[in-house]
């Protein structure tokens, strides 16, 4: 193969350069009965996901059973919270001991905490075993999309991991926790949890096969571990969280306000941990010294941030204009079941020709649009406005559940696999949560205000009594002040989508900077090679982000495989001809 160097301005010396620091390691595959493997995973990401959601057409049922309407997101939210919060631990200690072993302790956790959430006998009891099943949660999503990277090459990991990401609990989530709640309990939301997992979880104990973990001595360890960092950025999530809990009571309260500064001060000490540490940082800092790395991490936060708000939000949208949550989870199908289509065809496209930014861009601007035409839903919109503006906005958020980190991860060296994903699924999650909680804040101030202006109103306008009251406005017997709550709520919701437009024009921009990486690595099955050289790649990755610039290689077939080494801003282009 021979290297052509030219440049776009002007016709400089030509030199010689490597095409790539991917040239420089092997990925070795570990075989395995990847499609009953796959079934394990599958099921298993499909249960921690579901949680997400499943609660969502549940939780008017559950406000009514245990009280605590004041505390209605939290339900949802402090699942997440754990989530986020401990999510970047899990790609290091997966490093440390190895993935199997906390692959395995995941399960048990979240199983553990299913049982508890199921056996609640209030909110506060709900709300902290919901914490304590994200602690699993988080494990298992962490864990199950770096396993998927340890046994699939990135170039075929985009028919694979669309269809093993957020798409299956988008869809069946609202549903299924509608049915479970009108037909069963909503008890059973959580329950159902137990037989499924330990299924799941025995199809991984018995068929997954991985490479042998090289263990280093428990000193070196813990010498490299970065506790000071894991503590200051699990400390200031949390207290960031639950400041925005708070602030549905009251943005000026001194709570609010000393949990908001001081999460957000933890949060920058943490940054700075990040930059300056000699130790294995938890989200390293060169995460975000390029562009396309900087960009994809962004909009994956914005990305959750929306979806989670419309997944939670759209369902009490149909319940405040009359809908069981059975039914509700039927109408939203629009919403949940457009991803799938879309999630399934962006992965093909990704994996047949090796280009995800023109997938990206193009679904961040029918996104956008589905959030505008979204803000016109309010109570006396027709069956097609309801169906079709969810569905335009599916189809956008379809594409962007696994596509960012595909392109992320080809950004990346092998060496930082599991920390890479480690900081998508943790931005991910902190995404979402803050969309739960910020849709949340948004319903209860403007409908608090739009409640208070209806005379005869029968039901309070406290944000306790908003959250009980979802499904007792069908019952309110004057048809003139029903129809008057109905469309403060539905107007109230449609807050949401209003901020989700312009918060959706953002992602659009950021994901324009991005550069394009090739697909392919060097691949080997288990046992044929040596043990993979990542250090190489990794260090000649990181002289090119030190550098000048690095190498934009074109491919001149046609395949779509233009790549760029990070940390590149240069116009220098090669061109690869056999």
């Amino acid at each position: 193969m021979t290297v052509e160097s030219a440049t776009n301005e002007d016709s400089k010396p030509t030199k010689e350069a490597g095409a790539s620091w991917k040239q420089n390691e092997e990925l070795v595959l570990p075989k395995n009965h990847l499609w009953i493997v796959f079934i394990g995973l599958m099921s298993t990401l499909f249960l921690a996901a579901l949680d997400q959601t499943i609660v969502a057409t549940a939780l008017p049922t559950i406000v009514a059973d245990l009280g605590g309407g004041r505390n209605y997101s939290w339900v949802g939210s402090a699942y997440m919270v754990t989530c986020a919060a401990l999510g970047p631990l899990y790609g290091k200690l997966s490093d440390m001991l190895g993935r199997k072993p906390v692959l395995y302790g995941s399960i048990v956790i979240f199983l553990v905490g299913s049982a508890f959430c199921g056996a609640a006998q209030n909110m506060t009891w709900l709300i902290i075993s919901r914490a304590f099943q994200g602690i699993g949660g988080a494990g298992i999503v962490q864990l199950v999309q770096i396993t998927i990277s340890d046994i699939v090459s990135l170039q075929d990991r985009g028919n694979i991991t669309d269809t093993l990401a957020e798409v299956p609990n988008s869809v069946v989530g609202p549903l299924f926790g509608g049915v479970l709640t009108d037909k069963v309990s909503w008890r059973w939301c959580f329950w159902i949890n137990l037989p499924t997992g330990g299924i799941a979880g025995a199809l991984l104990f018995l068929f997954l096969n991985l490479n042998p973990h090289q263990r280093k001595p428990w000193r070196e360890y813990v010498h490299e571990f970065d506790f000071l960092g894991l503590a200051l950025i699990v400390s200031g999530v949390v207290c960031l969280l639950m400041g925005f809990n708070s602030s549905q009571i009251n943005w000026r309260s001194a709570e609010t306000i000393v949990l908001l500064v001081v999460g957000g001060v933890l949060l920058g000490a943490g940054g700075v941990n990040e930059i300056y540490t000699k130790r294995s940082a938890i989200i390293p800092a060169r995460l975000f010294k390029t562009r396309t790395t900087s960009a994809i991490l962004i909009s994956s936060f914005l990305h959750a941030f929306m979806f989670f708000n419309g997944s939670y939000y759209l369902p009490m949208y149909y319940q405040v204009l009359g809908a069981s949550a059975t039914i509700s989870g039927v109408r939203t199908l629009s919403f949940s079941l457009g991803n799938v289509l879309p999630s399934i065809l962006s992965g093909i496209l990704v994996t047949r020709t090796g280009s995800y930014r023109p997938l990206m861009w193009g679904a961040w601007a029918v996104m956008t649009i589905g959030w505008g035409l979204m803000i016109m839903l309010d109570s006396t919109s027709n069956n097609a406005e309801k169906e079709l503006y969810p569905l335009v906005t599916a189809i956008g958020v379809g594409c962007l559940f696994q596509t960012p980190l595909i392109g992320l991860q080809a950004a990346m060296p092998l060496k930082d696999m599991a920390t890479s994903t480690g900081a998508f699924v943790f931005l991910r999650m902190l995404g979402g949560t803050l969309g739960i909680t910020t849709g949340e804040i948004i319903i209860s101030n403007v409908l608090v205000r739009k409640l208070s202006g209806i005379q005869g109103l029968s039901i309070g306008t406290s944000v306790a009594d908003i959250n009980d009251s979802v499904r007792q406005i069908a019952s309110i017997s004057n048809p003139t002040i029903r129809a008057e709550v109905m469309h403060a709520y539905a107007r109230s919701i449609s807050t949401i989508w209003l901020v989700n437009t312009p918060v959706s024009g953002f992602g659009f921009l950021a994901v324009l900077c991005i550069k394009a990486y090739t697909l392919k690595r060097n691949i080997v099955r288990s046992g044929a090679s040596k043990p993979i050289d990542t250090e190489k790649g990794a260090a000649l990755q990181s002289e090119a982000e030190a550098g000048t610039g690095g190498v934009e290689v074109t491919d001149t077939k046609g395949t779509g495989n233009d790549e760029k080494v990070a940390g590149d801003d240069t116009t220098e282009r090669t061109h690869v001809s056999s």
